[in-house]
């Protein structure tokens, strides 16, 4: 099966040998070895992030924005900036904790003009502590522009923290008005399921260090330095290694899924579909056509996945409209040029 879903994603064979090499303990000098190495090459992704402070988590994307909302906030008020799935379950997220906040909402729909900016902007003079936004909001495929969005932070001396899950690696990031970023090993960083990580700004770091414990296993603090306080996922540390190894650079990673989206919107454009966000609105990462006319989305995505190819549903009340396309992980435009065939087929055309 050739995954086309944002996450998981296709990994490497060299990726996969690298989960499944002999057995290690976490205390090992190797293993520990192999931590360091991991965060220095994680940090040297985006330009800006060297000096910042890397925590390696086990558990999914979603346990690292936990751990980041759960560590990051002293007692609030924060604003998130709420315009899609995913940052709708950060809001869920600050409930479990007890953290009060309010919603920034915008339509999802809704694309981010000027007097949305400026709207936003008046809002954080209200006195919160903290802004919480994603990156890419993959419930579209929507980039939101969060480094004017950090820019307005500043002005107001508010902390700035981003769920860049499906974001981090291959689109551009900002880290000069941010302060802390969460995401994970298998998205644009094409490493296994199981891994997530937060990086924080280095001042930050220090203040974090004294705010209140709201959780034991996803408190931040307690992951700095490289002896694992609990039993890590190893195996899934050993690929994400190699998955950094392997990692082209961001830039090159953004050319590589900017020419296989550009492909799919082409080909799926002359075939009569239409796309929920512009390219220009977008992230490299994915995009979410139309469902063709006439299918269900169950029986749209059955008829792909018995051609060997694996679709993803949107949320909420999209699913029925839309379907997602994405570029991360280890395809090739080979494979997306032999999708768009099957989708010709389909639709027979």
């Amino acid at each position: 099966m050739i995954l086309f879903t944002p996450g998981p994603c296709m990994t490497s064979h060299s990726v996969r040998q690298a989960a499944a090499w002999p057995d290690m303990n976490h205390h090992d000098p190797e293993y520990l070895e192999i931590v360091r190495e991991t965060k220095s090459r994680l940090l040297g992704i985006h330009r800006g992030a060297r000096d910042w402070v890397p925590y390696l988590l086990g558990g999914s994307g979603t346990a690292a924005v936990e751990a980041m909302v759960a560590s990051c906030i002293d007692a609030g008020p924060v604003l998130v900036v709420e315009n899609g799935y995913y940052s709708a379950r950060i809001r869920d997220i600050l409930e479990v904790h007890g953290i009060p906040y309010e919603v920034f909402r915008l339509g999802w729909m809704e694309p981010w003009t000027s007097d949305a900016i400026d709207r936003l902007d008046q809002k954080m003079g209200e006195g919160y502590e903290a802004l919480l936004a994603t990156h890419n909001e993959t419930t579209l495929g929507r980039l939101n522009p969060v480094d004017e969005i950090g820019r307005r932070c500043r002005k107001h001396g508010v902390r700035c923290l981003v769920d860049a899950m499906s974001s981090f690696g291959a689109d551009d990031l900002a880290f000069g008005n941010i302060d802390a970023v969460a995401s994970s090993a298998n998205k644009c960083l094409h490493g296994i399921p199981g891994l997530s990580f937060v990086l924080l700004e280095p001042s930050f770091a220090e203040e974090v260090r004294r705010y209140r414990r709201r959780s034991y296993y996803l408190s931040l603090p307690m992951y700095e330095g490289d002896a694992p306080p609990l039993t890590p996922p190893v195996p899934a540390l050993r690929a994400f290694l190699q998955a950094l190894h392997e990692h082209p650079g961001q830039t090159v990673r953004q050319e590589q899924y900017g020419a296989k989206m550009e492909a799919v919107r082409a080909g799926l454009g002359r075939l009569g579909l239409d796309f929920a966000v512009k390219a220009a609105e977008s992230s490299c990462t994915l995009c979410c056509p139309t469902l063709p006319a006439g299918w269900t989305v169950e029986r749209w995505l059955k008829a792909n996945r018995v051609q060997g190819f694996v679709l993803y549903t949107c949320k909420g009340n999209l699913r029925d409209r839309y379907f997602q396309v994405s570029a991360m992980g280890e395809t090739t435009p080979g494979q997306f040029d032999r999708w768009l065939e099957v989708v010709r087929g389909l639709l027979d055309l």
